[in-house]
């Protein structure tokens, strides 16, 4: 078991505490202490909790990638925890070859979530040329580290162009998300192509040929911009085949 500290910075403050303690309940974690506050930034939601270790990095990504949640920090509880907010700045937060090869599977640690979250005020000053910046990421991660790492930044960047965007439109499905929202988001990234109910990265700047893969940007990416635009707000990405690794064109699949 563990325990955590954990301070989000919404934009309002109905209902806040009901809909981020529902994640931490489905992640198997008990709320042990919580307090708002107001200040010139927002409502501030500090909430102590207790849980199982496994599931700290998958609790974690989902209340960071939740499409009230502008700010997200989270460390060990120790001692008598401090509860007040944080005092930094909020972070705003594509033809293949013939018979290509399969996205290879890989297993390898959690994300780097300090380095990703040190990352993300860049990423949002500088959106959308943002490719130098994901490279200083890759290489400042440990390299078990690095898809995942890749993954949980191209969350929160496509959570946060949603609420820039999108917000304010209504809830679509997933089809309509894709084509109104996706697509049009991903394009400000690079050149795509939506097909056959797959989605084509052509020349991606994070996939050269004989490189490792950086796809996992671009399905995390997905699924922060179509989170919260879809019902129920859980979308899937699956990276089908990568010009890393021998494709013409990174394809992805979107699922419920």
């Amino acid at each position: 078991m563990i325990e955590l500290e954990m301070q989000v910075l919404s934009d309002r403050r109905e209902g806040l505490l009901v809909e981020l303690g529902r994640i931490v309940v489905a992640y198997g974690f008990s709320l042990m202490r919580q307090r708002l506050s107001q200040d010139s930034r927002g409502t501030w939601l500090t909430m102590i909790v207790r849980g199982p270790a496994d599931k700290q990095l998958a609790m974690e990504e989902a209340l960071a990638t939740h499409s009230r949640v502008l700010s997200f920090e989270a460390g060990v509880a120790e001692g008598r925890p401090a509860m007040t907010p944080a005092a930094s700045a909020p972070v705003p937060a594509p033809v293949t070859a013939p018979a290509p090869a399969p996205m290879p599977s890989t297993q390898g640690s959690g994300p780097d979530i300090h380095q990703v979250e040190s990352t993300l005020p860049q990423l949002a000053r500088d959106y959308p040329k943002i490719y130098p910046w994901l490279r200083n990421l890759e290489h400042a991660v440990p390299a078990d580290a690095r898809e995942a790492s890749l993954h949980l930044a191209g969350r929160r960047t496509g959570a946060w162009v949603y609420k820039r965007n999108y917000a304010m439109g209504a809830k679509l499905n997933l089809p309509d998300a894709i084509k109104r929202i996706g697509v049009p988001a991903l394009r400000e990234l690079a050149t795509v192509d939506w097909r056959d109910g797959q989605l084509l990265i052509q020349n991606s700047p994070l996939c050269s040929p004989g490189s490792q893969s950086g796809c996992r940007f671009y399905s995390g990416y997905l699924e922060g911009v179509l989170g919260g635009s879809v019902e129920p707000q859980t979308v899937f990405v699956r990276n089908l085949f990568c010009r890393s690794h021998g494709a013409a064109s990174c394809i992805l699949e979107i699922s419920h």
